[in-house]
């Protein structure tokens, strides 16, 4: 099997705590590959999940070890 050329995450912000502070929850949904030789991508989503809002592909870390929910500030 192919790997992956992206990684596809769903992006949420939250409600500024008291600092005013916001941060961003990442939320890994799927991987892109390569269009067979063309321009494009394939884009498979994990089954069962609904997705909505703002989609963003990152390239693959070898030490990424990301999980499902990653929050960053």
């Amino acid at each position: 099997m192919r790997k992956p050329i992206y990684h596809v995450f769903v992006t949420q912000e939250s409600q500024p705590d008291a600092q005013g502070e916001i941060n961003t929850y990442w939320t890994r949904v799927g991987v892109a590959f390569a269009h067979n030789g063309k321009s494009g991508l394939n884009i498979m989503l994990t089954p069962g999940i609904a997705v909505s809002g703002k989609l963003v592909l990152l390239e693959p870390r070898e030490d990424s070890g990301i999980s499902q929910d990653t929050a960053s500030a």
